[in-house]
């Protein structure tokens, strides 16, 4: 199987879960298998609830479950039976599996932790809560230490690292953005955004294939322009920052462009499957392979 692991990262209405649906659709297309999105966002699944209706993707939603449960279980396949436990999963028909998003998993995982550390010591750091009373009540308000962050960092990268065993041909993880500082030159770089900023310059390379998703908002007659960028690219609109991508593409195919708009994820994936076959032809003839 050539296996695909893929980042999409964008703001807030980019168009992320847009094409997590285009590509399900392709996958439905070509191999007859659907979709297995499991969300953690609260957003809702407006933008491809067409495909889950027609049976090409089927959500699986945290909702109120326990997130470091739900994380857990969602990268390994796992479905609920009709009582809500967690079973394996009938994987064998899924030819994507899709995460929205890492961001919304590690806010998730820093929230219970927060609401834990009322009770309980976390990482060794000082637990941060205290008691509020006012008309007639009391609430016990807690907030995150800097232990927090590591322990959700590590635990995220572990399960990414995980969902890349899935038995199917794209495993998709979508995230927010996130502007940092870049510790190797001068200037900001955009990368995926998870508890903190620690992990931004990091997880691109979990990846065989990293796109950054964005939007221009409309002006006047001028509709919402929505761009996909291949590989690292500069964004004059954020401060000449750096955003980060990766093709992974050989040296001897033709360059891809710099961006893709209208943005298509299945269009990128199709031009980098060319761009190998390219490859692979020019190095058999320079070889004398027939």
């Amino acid at each position: 199987m050539n296996k695909k692991t893929i980042l999409l990262y964008g703001r807030t209405r980019s168009g992320k879960s847009t094409l997590l649906g285009e590509l399900a659709e392709h996958v439905f297309k070509t191999t007859k298998q659907r979709t297995r999105l499991y969300t953690a966002d609260r957003g809702g699944i407006d933008p491809i609830r067409p495909y889950v209706e027609l049976g090409i993707v089927e959500v699986i939603e945290q909702g109120e479950s326990d997130p470091w449960i739900f994380l857990h279980k969602a990268v390994r396949g796992a479905v609920r039976n009709k009582e809500g436990k967690w079973v394996a999963g009938e994987n064998t028909n899924v030819g994507m599996f899709a995460f929205e998003s890492m961001t919304a998993f590690a806010d998730a995982l820093m929230l219970s932790m927060a609401q834990k550390a009322v009770d309980t010591n976390i990482g060794g750091g000082a637990n941060i809560g205290f008691t509020v009373t006012g008309d007639g009540e009391s609430l016990k308000v807690s907030g995150s230490n800097m232990a927090h962050y590591g322990v959700c960092q590590s635990r995220v990268t572990e399960e990414v690292w995980k969902s890349h065993a899935l038995p199917a041909s794209y495993i998709l993880w979508t995230a927010s953005v996130s502007k940092d500082d870049d510790l190797s030159a001068s200037g900001k770089v955009l990368g995926p955004a998870v508890a903190g900023k620690a992990l931004t310059h990091e997880i691109p390379r979990w990846f065989n294939l990293t796109f950054r998703l964005d939007a221009l908002p409309s002006q006047g007659t001028k509709a919402e322009r929505h761009i996909l960028y291949l590989g690292n690219h500069q964004d004059v609109s954020a401060g000449n920052a750096v955003g980060l991508g990766n093709t992974r593409t050989p040296l001897d195919s033709t360059p891809l462009p710099s961006s893709i708009e209208p943005a298509s994820l299945v269009k990128a994936l199709l031009m980098i499957e060319n761009s190998h076959a390219q490859a692979l032809e020019k190095i058999r003839s320079r070889v004398g392979m027939k």
